[in-house]
């Protein structure tokens, strides 16, 4: 666990010297001034505009900094060949990879903190139209969406190459979000059965998006809160516990 920990740090410290992580930082504040501008371009409900133009803003900002500082992280180790130096010390793979994973969820919910406090002081120019609870709760369950997708991260880039790695993990993340417009427009049998398999192997993001809601100030049940965050955990070992079997199989030489 000492280990785990260890290079978890390690990883900290690796994304705040990253190149890419400062373009996505860039990134993140852009979308925001944006999404700021866009919602002022309407007279009517400017406060919900705003703040749902901010919210989805900051949801593409995290899914582009999970898929590729998640790529920089674990896949430079692989390519350059300094995994193998690390391999060679007393450290599990399975330490090697837990502990990347949890400095990169660090880094990502700490970012999702900044970018929250940024929404709620633009939108405190609109008092009693954006409720902070509401968008509180927004935020934490962009954090469990995240944990989820790094680890579908992880996952593809032990087993793939980079640019497999961001469009697959790309392709998992719009297929949780539109399964239902899918759903809508699926007729052939032989198609719904295949759909029915990807369903089953992607994670459900939809279950942590409540944009809308939080746009017209309305909060979810703290139940169904705790039911997002277990769906999150399950998610989240079930795929981490598939990079690290594929991990452990995977022929480095140490």
């Amino acid at each position: 666990m000492t280990a785990c920990f260890r290079i978890a740090w390690i990883a900290v410290r690796e994304l705040i010297h990253e190149k890419v992580f400062y373009l996505l930082a860039c990134f993140a504040v852009l979308s925001l001034g944006l999404s700021l501008i866009l919602g002022q371009l309407t007279y009517a409900e400017q406060a919900k505009l705003t703040l749902d133009f901010m919210l989805g803003g900051i949801e593409l900002s995290m899914l582009l900094f999970s898929v590729f500082m998640g790529i920089s992280l674990f896949q430079r180790e692989m390519t350059q060949g300094s995994i193998s130096m690390v391999l060679s010390k007393p450290i599990s793979r399975a330490s090697f990879l837990v502990g990347k994973y949890l400095g990169q969820l660090l880094v990502q919910t700490a970012v999702i903190a900044i970018m929250g406090l940024l929404t709620l002081a633009f939108c405190a120019r609109y008092p009693g139209f954006v409720s902070v609870p509401a968008v509180l709760q927004t935020l934490s369950l962009f954090a469990l969406e995240v944990a989820v997708l790094t680890a579908v991260t992880y996952f593809f880039a032990v087993n793939a190459g980079s640019i497999t790695t961001a469009v697959v993990t790309t392709c998992v993340f719009l297929v949780g979000h539109f399964r239902d417009t899918v759903n809508r427009n699926l007729t052939d049998a032989g198609n719904l059965s295949a759909w029915g398999l990807l369903k089953t192997l992607t994670p459900d993001f939809e279950v942590f998006n409540m944009k809308a809601l939080a746009s017209y100030g309305q909060t979810i049940a703290w139940t169904e809160f705790g039911w997002a965050a277990t769906y999150a955990l399950c998610c989240v070992s079930f795929f981490l516990l598939l990079a690290g079997i594929c991990f452990q199989a995977k022929d480095i030489a140490t």
